[in-house]
């Protein structure tokens, strides 16, 4: 193998007895990121160790992305002796251009003999003799770790943040309502981030879902897959809803419109085993989401609605994006349904009103017509390839992505 590194879990570590369920879910999203490199992943004494044939940066990459990862770092493992571990550390040490160092040493096997401490300051010593860095406690250049545990000892010195939370797939799935926008693709992302899985459902305008599939919202959904591998994208049109509610004042077409996409998620829901639906929505950051407004999407809803973005601000949510990696494409040019609804909503809609329209236009029916039109595309990161289908002939298909999800 060319590469080891060493990968530790934060969060994971306070699930009590649930913790074996969590670990092997780690272990599966690990080995999935890593597909199509040759590896072996060994679980040991409360971390990985991963030893694979790619690059640094590489295998690096694919670390990062792992939800349930705290830290990860490439590893040198030698044998719980001494001089073993000595010469782990000067290789470490003769590696780096640093001008100070600290050893931090930390023993959980007590069978050897020397305690944290000691093995510290006698190592320090060694480096110190064998090369021009001196020792600097409190602001070092250079870190060099040592833990040493049952039968072998873990020397390593950069550590690479890992995106945190709970391993993908632990949390359960949702219906996720995904316009492409910058605020949509945060929110999944921040629902990986507590091991749920979403499935995407977007809107589309355009005469064909082609244009959809040729547009950012395909772009969007391979960036996160990235984070959380093979992703299923629901494409449903907006013409059966537009010739639905003709007649419906202008004023109230954004509650309406938004009563039908949690609609027809709630319709998805079981058929992807889905526990919940969820949303971009940032609280009173436009006029649709005013508390009000919110309450008339969710009124009469069978399953929790999610907002993970609830409280963040605009800013808060760039940054995000900027940090996944999907804020230039939200911005690319793309007609979604929202530009030819209406720019000057009510701020304060009676879900009781939005309601009664739900039921003069029978949009329950609208929504089973629109389905009926709707494209299922599933996309592997693995192979890169996307596969659409219309969702009315993929019965079979549908069963194999909610086992996979």
């Amino acid at each position: 193998m060319g590469r080891r590194f060493v990968v530790h879990y934060s969060e994971v570590a306070l699930k009590g007895n649930n913790r074996p369920e969590f670990v092997r879910a780690l272990r599966r999203n690990i080995n999935r990121a890593l597909a199509g490199i040759v590896h072996q992943l060994e679980y040991s004494e409360g971390r990985f160790l991963v030893d694979a044939d790619g690059t640094e940066d590489e295998v690096s990459s694919k670390l990062s992305k792992v939800f349930g990862i705290s830290w990860f770092a490439p590893v040198i493992v030698s044998a719980a002796e001494y001089d073993a571990i000595l010469s782990a550390v000067l290789s470490v040490a003769s590696a780096s251009p640093s001008r100070t160092f600290k050893i931090a040493a930390r023993r959980s096997d007590k069978s050897f003999r020397l305690t944290s401490q000691a093995l510290a300051t006698k190592l320090g010593s060694a480096v110190v003799d064998a090369s021009k860095m001196a020792v600097d406690l409190s602001d070092p250049d250079l870190t060099i770790h040592v833990d040493v545990v049952r039968r072998k000892a873990l020397v390593y010195a950069e550590r690479s943040k890992g995106p945190g939370g709970l391993p993908l797939g632990t949390a359960g799935r949702v219906i996720h309502l995904f316009s492409g926008g910058i605020d949509s693709p945060v929110a999944a992302w921040l629902l990986m981030k507590r091991g749920t899985k979403p499935v995407y459902l977007h809107f589309y305008l355009a005469p064909t879902p082609q244009v959809a599939l040729d547009s950012k919202i395909t772009k969007i959904v391979k960036v996160l897959s990235a984070y959380g591998g093979k992703s299923t994208l629901i494409l449903v049109p907006f013409a059966e809803y537009q010739l639905g509610t003709i007649g419906v004042p202008s004023e109230l077409e954004p509650s309406l419109f938004r009563r039908f996409m949690r609609m027809t998620a709630e319709t998805l829901a079981e058929g992807f085993n889905a526990a919940a639906l969820s949303t971009g929505d940032s609280l009173s950051q436009a006029a649709s989401q005013t508390l009000w407004n919110l309450a008339a999407f969710d009124e009469g809803c069978s399953l929790p609605v999610l907002r993970p973005l609830l409280t963040f601000d605009k800013e808060e949510i760039i940054g995000l994006a900027k940090q996944i990696g999907t804020y230039e494409l939200s911005l690319e040019e793309y007609k979604d349904c929202c530009a030819i609804i209406t720019r000057h909503p009510r701020t304060r809609v009676k879900a009781s009103l939005v309601s009664e329209y739900v039921s003069s236009h029978r949009l329950m029916d609208v929504v089973l017509k629109s389905l009926e039109q709707a494209t299922l595309a599933a996309y592997n990161p693995t192979t890169g390839l996307l596969k659409a289908s219309p969702l009315s002939e993929l019965h079979t298909e549908r069963k194999a992505i909610k086992a996979e999800l």
